[in-house]
């Protein structure tokens, strides 16, 4: 729910009253900071992004909920995944199989990408999240809380515990008239893990970390409504700007008033990652041997033999992540960098729109990599039936690494230095 917002230089007609300041992440409008409702959001009422939120019992919720995460990560790591079973022959995998067996395919760094984002960085953020919460619960700063708060918002983006689930429902479905499909204990722990890691961070008010440190939010009465100021993206700490101010006084993360060369890089990373989808759809990503034979499958031709086998909704997800998602990902981003480099003016909330759904929903192309890793961890039956990763895969999840540091790269406050309500104060 949405509370009323008062922009900045309105703020400053209260004088009276000092409020704490909070900027837009998208637009860099600037607020000052009122109670809400609990349960309530406050919303930015040029780009409609989020600003904050009020989280009743926010601390002692996410702890419980991070501890149970930590929980089922153990469960889900430990235990077995998935197994089959045909013709007299069992296996059985982990979560871990998958990664591990694309390196045995001579595909190390492809399993290495697999093994970070479904096990290790979700391990970092939930350690991380607990190093923090468990001190600020007896009413103390950790050491060093600055640098722990960056590596975890650093791995979130990257921990696809979603993507790897639905790849894995895939994998079930795709397997099912080949053999009997049974789910491990691990396989129940990653679902709760997956419900109950993003309930945490849901539940989570980083005001709980910033509230205890002594270095305090700029306020509106501290502050004219010509002055300058530059906000850290990793803790949201507004202060007065000056060309030697580097590092946020709070978490240390870097501070800029843009973020540097970020069409260059991001223009790039777009090209790189076109390139990758070149090879990615001309090359096999997979082999299915079934007593000894089978033609390996493209991209396009798996998904065609799902649609001749009758598997249409599985055959849907599979285009969409994997032809549909990576195209409209380029398009858009190529769309966005030519409006900011031509300074548009046009509808600049629905292009920050834009950015911030293309943000979300490309790592979901991950999926097709976690398919293949799944499937080669777990189909190794001997001449009965096996699965052989293509190095078309490994050129697929280039392409999806690289579109997703392409929109981490870019910044999208770069839309509103043209718009037509920009302020005349620098954010």
């Amino acid at each position: 729910m949405a509370t009323s917002n008062i922009e900045y230089q309105e703020a400053l007609s209260y004088p009276l009253e000092s409020y704490p300041l909070v900027a837009c992440h998208e637009c860099d409008a600037v607020y000052q900071r009122h109670d809400i409702p609990a349960g309530a959001r406050a919303n930015c009422t040029r780009c409609d992004n989020a600003l904050y939120r009020n989280i009743p019992d926010s601390l002692d919720k996410s702890l419980a909920l991070y501890i149970s995460a930590l929980v089922l990560m153990i469960i889900a790591n430990v235990y077995p995944f998935l197994s089959i079973k045909t013709a007299g022959i069992f296996t059985e995998n982990h979560v871990i199989s998958g990664g591990y067996a694309l390196y045995e395919f001579g595909m190390g760094e492809l399993g290495i990408v697999v093994f970070l984002t479904s096990i290790v960085f979700p391990t970092l953020s939930i350690v991380g999240m607990l190093y923090l919460l468990m001190p600020l619960k007896f009413g103390h700063l950790p050491f060093a809380y600055g640098a722990v708060y960056r590596v975890v918002r650093a791995c979130e983006p990257w921990s696809l515990l979603s993507v790897f689930m639905l790849g894995t429902l895939i994998a079930v479905v795709k397997l099912r008239g080949l053999a009997t499909v049974s789910p491990g204990l691990g396989m129940f722990g990653f679902i709760g893990l997956l419900f109950v890691y993003s309930a945490a961070r849901i539940r989570f008010d980083p005001e709980v970390i910033w509230q205890h440190s002594r270095v305090k939010q700029l306020r509106s009465t501290q502050i004219d409504s010509q002055a300058k100021v530059i906000c850290c993206h990793t803790c949201g700490l507004i202060r007065p700007f000056s060309e030697h101010l580097h590092h946020c006084d709070r978490c240390r993360g870097k501070m800029h008033f843009r973020a540097i060369d970020s069409l260059e890089r991001t223009s790039a990373l777009l090209v790189s990652a076109a390139l990758m989808l070149i090879p990615a759809n001309l090359l096999p990503v997979m082999t299915i041997k079934m007593v000894g034979k089978g033609n390996p499958d493209t991209i396009i031709s798996g998904i065609i033999h799902l649609f001749e086998g009758g598997l249409w909704g599985l055959a849907m997800i599979v285009l969409i992540a994997s032809i549909v998602v990576p195209g409209l990902k380029l398009s858009a981003m190529s769309f966005l960098i030519y409006s900011v480099k031509n300074k548009s003016t046009w509808k600049p909330r629905d292009r920050t729109l834009l950015y911030r759904v293309t943000e979300v929903v490309g790592a979901w192309s991950m999926v097709d990599v976690f398919l293949v890793g799944l499937l080669s961890g777990l189909v190794q039956l001997g001449f009965l039936a096996t699965v052989e990763p293509g190095l078309g895969v490994v050129f697929f999840g280039a392409a999806v690494i690289l579109t997703m540091l392409a929109a981490s790269s870019f910044d999208p406050r770069l839309i509103w230095d043209e718009a037509k309500d920009s302020k005349e104060i620098t954010r």
